[in-house]
């Protein structure tokens, strides 16, 4: 045995233990610290306290083992050597270790058997399995901090959306003020909403580390133009529309919701006095609270009716830009319910009137008293009898707070913030805005069937409201209502919106 070379080995095969038994510390004091939450936090604390670091103590406890272990067999050679008189360096021709049979270690093995070998495999395989400990702990420790990574990420996100909420909500009351402008019920209770619901999703997002996402409006996108078949295709798109009177325009619309959700159908006419443009936008296809990647849904509806700028009318805008409208054309925009609050959002904006060169706007279903529309464009507003929708704008009344203490004189108490709004006298009515009431296509209580978009269609069909012909007469005049096959083409593009 070559007796330092032994000692070594236990020297290092400590070192082994002591490193790992350090590493094993280190972990175990910062799984104590309070730095994250949830289900998968928990459960690797459980497992590092019931088997993970238990697991490494045995491991340190074999090498120590192995140490001392190492460390007798040297002593013992030292015994053994001193008292057989100086030959125990084993180095010469007939003194080496004997195998099992007695033979030297030149009688035909490897070597291999011997003590010193026996050990040195021992202590290999004892480093490997601390070094392998090692990396697991390294890879749990980088999921460590992908998951508070993660965690800070979503938690952080939710935080900054209640101060967008609360923003928005300061726009609508004491901003609206100092603008001059009282505050309107409708954008009140929309904006109260929003930042309710969204500072109850970051406390939710802060304590479980799942991000709830509550009426986070995000960023808008526009994806790349897709070409309208002229005939029926096996893709399911609804197939190119010849607008020709105020019922294709609506139908245009249900082609538009047809055709996947976020879809936006822009179609371009070709006249003698130069193209026209019909934007087709369609309303809600989604009422969870949690934002998702399609914008027509109950987030971009509270932003818009809280009188904010929702990523849907950035994302219809970026539409238009990506079908690359026409230079010089005129162009009409025409939306459904949250999809005419989007025409009606875009066109109170006279920069995109001027921009994209907006002459007229059709909306049904849609609760826009509160927009103040550019009187360049020429409204045509549609509503049944007793769809709620429209009415949803509580015509533009403005807010009361509720100041009051609960008692007699105020029953409501503070569970309502506000009362029932004082009307405004805000009228948008005049030679550039009109206002149609259609009958109801079913009973006064069928709330889904008044808002339907396919029963817009069929009421204006029906109708013969004075108003109705004499808006379809200015849109053929105009070149709107007048194309043809050979001189109609219409692309789809899909909206978004990324958190």
């Amino acid at each position: 045995m070559d007796v330092a070379a032994v000692r070594r080995l236990g020297t290092d095969l400590e070192r082994a233990a002591d490193d790992l038994e350090s590493a094993r510390d280190q972990v175990g004091v910062r799984m104590a610290m309070s730095f994250g939450f949830g289900p998968d936090m928990d459960e690797f604390r459980g497992r590092w306290s019931s088997e993970l670091a238990p697991s490494l103590s045995r491991v340190c406890a074999t090498l120590r083992e192995a140490a001392q272990s190492v460390r007798l067999d040297a002593d013992q050679q030292d015994t053994a050597s001193n008292d057989g008189g100086g030959s125990g360096g084993g180095h010469g021709s007939d003194g080496g270790a004997r195998g099992p049979d007695g033979g030297g270690r030149g009688d035909g093995d490897d070597g291999g058997g011997g003590p010193l070998d026996w050990l040195r495999d021992r202590g290999e395989d004892l480093w490997d399995a601390g070094g392998d400990a090692l990396d697991w702990l390294g890879d749990r420790g980088e999921d460590l901090a992908d998951g508070a990574s993660t965690w800070w990420d979503a938690t952080s996100d939710d935080w900054l959306n209640v101060g967008d909420s609360f923003g928005q909500l300061w726009d609508a009351t004491g901003g609206s003020i100092l603008d001059g402008r009282w505050p309107r019920t409708t954008e009140v209770a929309a904006s109260m909403i929003m930042g309710a619901g969204a500072l109850g999703g970051a406390l939710y997002t802060t304590a479980t580390g799942d991000e709830a996402n509550l009426f986070d409006d995000g960023d808008p996108y526009a994806g790349d133009p897709r070409r309208v078949p002229t005939g029926a295709n096996p893709d399911g798109v609804e197939p190119l529309r010849i607008p020709d009177s105020l019922d294709d325009l609506t139908a245009s619309v249900t082609d538009a919701y047809l055709s996947g959700d976020g879809s936006v159908r822009v179609t371009t006419i070709e006249t003698a006095d130069g193209p026209r443009v019909i934007v087709s936008v369609p309303g809600t296809e989604s009422w969870s609270p949690g934002a998702s990647s399609n914008p027509m849904d109950l987030t971009g509806n509270l932003v818009t009716a809280g009188g904010g700028s929702s990523t849907m009318s950035e994302a219809v805008e970026l539409a238009m830009r990506n079908a690359n409208i026409p230079e010089g054309a005129e162009v009409m925009l025409v939306g459904h319910s949250q999809g005419g609050m989007t025409v009606a959002d875009l066109t109170s904006d006279p920069d995109f009137v001027s921009r994209y060169n907006v002459t007229n706007a059709m909306t049904f279903g849609s609760p826009i008293d509160s927009q103040q529309i550019d009187p360049r464009v020429s409204v045509l507003e549609l509503q049944h009898q007793t769809d709620v929708v429209p009415r949803l704008d509580m015509e533009d009344s403005l807010y009361v707070p509720n100041l009051m203490p609960p008692g007699p004189l105020n029953p409501l108490g503070p569970a309502f913030p506000s009362l029932p709004g004082l009307p405004s006298f805000s009228d948008q009515t005049g030679a550039n805005h009109a206002t149609v009431t259609l009958p109801n296509p079913g009973p006064w209580y069928d709330a889904a069937g008044n808002h339907s978009h396919q029963a817009y269609s069929s009421s204006i069909l029906q109708s013969t409201d004075p108003g109705l012909s004499a808006y379809e007469q200015q849109l053929r005049q105009s070149g709107f209502l007048s194309g043809s096959p050979g001189t109609t083409s219409a692309v789809d593009v899909t909206v978004g919106r990324r958190d």
